[in-house]
């Protein structure tokens, strides 16, 4: 029986459109317009930026790759690191039970090598099938390791595990055959890394996703010109990924790696995001919606508790909160409680640098308390994201919220009409509303494009000054 490392090789090198179900490529295709979406939206942030004019110093001249959403190129590898850090860049794109950000990992990816090959020589359907190879060895490599009790031990698992899912999607653009892929993933594992404490305020969290697609990418090359790997790199005992990253022998799950290969698509489980934080929030955030909904408003409120898996507290909650910036409000559950609350939304024009030291906001947070739910743990991953909200109100009434699963988890899905409007609002931030419109057609339609150069062309956008000049244009209508 093979490995589980090279069944994963296996399945990637090997899988064909027609094997993957309608409605999971229908899905799939949803979940793209969203990591698009949100890449488009970043590219104009201050992270972003910043990051764009270091590459822009290192390589004057550009290169082979586009950068989104501002008419520039840069080397592949350097695309790929832009590019990952647009799309989590705003705490808005896709996570998953398996603490995982797939769009982030993935897209960069295949978009970089599909434009080293020459985009009009690579087909929509050979980038969807990758994309979707992406998507499913990614969450894979999450499950088998737990990635909520990695977030626990303070990892950060999306650049813990994104390097993986990242080398089959380029590898699977770049024509590597499964022994390749196999080698890739070798390459990938001893690239991984990532540590949370860059949650309370720094701005490199923006970046540990796309840097794991940086090293996902390496690995695909490197493998295509015969460089090796470790081989069978999740099963080798002494400095394998799983021992060493869980410090254990029995800290991880090898089976979960191949479990209902091409029979259960983690795809379908990918979860969308409608507020602008950290995932370990939603279904809180969810329930203060519901509570709203209901008649509850911020000056009806004494304290706010809030009960979640042990993960979820160490992720979303600390003492003391201080407005140290944009990453460290979208992370805390008080402050995203408060906005919610007193601004009545969580989304891109809530989360905004000049919200982050309002005295309403930080003074609400701190009526807000995160507990460690013991009961809802022993219910298994399926809870695992949900929340118990209990309000105290300042009559002496207490009201309570329990929600389970969140709207846009795999349980309680968006549907692709919502989802399509996110994309459309993100995307307009960098694109036309024709060529927002025109994306999202193209990838609608992804399998029957006889090349991608015409998506390639309206995710680079149009250089700075084009686009200045187009903004104005548009505002003088």
């Amino acid at each position: 029986m093979p490995s589980h490392t090279r069944q994963l090789a296996e399945f990637a090198a090997e899988l064909q459109l027609s094997d993957v179900p309608p409605e999971v490529v229908a899905r799939a295709k949803s979940i793209i317009l969203d990591g698009l979406g949100c890449g488009l939206f970043g590219a104009h942030l201050k992270w972003t930026e910043i990051l764009g004019d270091v590459v822009q110093r290192l390589e004057p001249r550009g290169g082979s790759t586009s950068i989104w959403g501002g008419g520039r190129t840069a080397s592949a590898t350097s695309a790929v690191l832009v590019n990952g850090t647009m799309i989590q860049g705003y705490e808005l794109d896709d996570a998953n039970p398996a603490s995982i950000h797939s769009c982030a990992a993935v897209l960069p990816v295949v978009f970089a090598a599909a434009e080293l090959v020459g985009p009009d020589k690579v087909n929509g359907e050979t980038l969807l099938t990758a994309i979707i190879a992406g998507f499913e060895v990614g969450p894979r490599v999450g499950l088998c390791m737990n990635g909520n009790k990695m977030l626990a031990k303070g990892w950060h698992t999306p650049g813990l595990f994104g390097a993986f899912p990242a080398a089959v999607a380029a590898g699977r653009v770049l024509g590597l055959d499964s022994e390749q892929i196999f080698q890739a993933l070798g390459i990938a594992g001893p690239q991984a890394g990532g540590i949370l404490a860059t949650q309370f305020g720094s701005m490199v969290k923006r970046m540990l996703s796309a840097k794991a697609a940086q090293s996902g990418l390496y690995a695909a090359l490197l493998a295509a010109e015969g460089f090796t790997g470790i081989a069978d790199v999740f099963e080798e005992e002494y400095g394998g990924f799983c021992t060493t990253f869980t410090q254990s022998t029995d800290g991880f799950d090898l089976l979960e790696l191949t479990d209902g290969l091409g029979t259960r698509w983690e795809t379908m489980r990918i979860s969308i995001k409608r507020h602008a934080c950290v995932g370990t929030n939603l279904s809180a955030m969810d329930a203060i919606e519901a509570l709203m909904e209901e008649g509850l408003r911020a000056d009806d409120v004494e304290r706010i508790a809030v009960k979640m898996t042990d993960d979820a507290v160490k992720h979303s909650w600390w003492l003391p909160y201080e407005p140290v910036g944009l990453t460290a409000a979208q992370m805390h559950l008080g402050f995203c409680i408060a906005m919610k609350l007193i601004d009545g939304e969580v989304f891109v024009d809530q989360m905004v640098e000049a919200n982050m030291g309002r005295p309403d906001l930080l003074a609400f947070a701190t009526r807000v308390d995160c507990l460690r739910d013991e009961e809802r743990e022993k219910k298994g991953r399926a809870f695992a994201r949900g929340a118990d909200v209990e309000v105290l109100l300042k009559d002496g009434r207490v009201i309570r919220k329990v929600v389970d699963n969140f709207l846009g988890s795999w349980q309680k899905p968006m549907s692709d009409e919502q989802m399509a409007v996110k994309f459309r609002r993100l995307a307009a931030k960098s694109l036309s509303p024709r060529n927002v419109n025109e994306l999202e057609r193209l990838i609608r339609n992804l399998e029957s494009q006889s090349g991608v150069g015409s998506l390639v062309r309206i995710l680079q956008g149009d250089p700075p000054r084009a686009a200045a000049q187009n903004q104005q244009a548009a505002l003088a209508k």
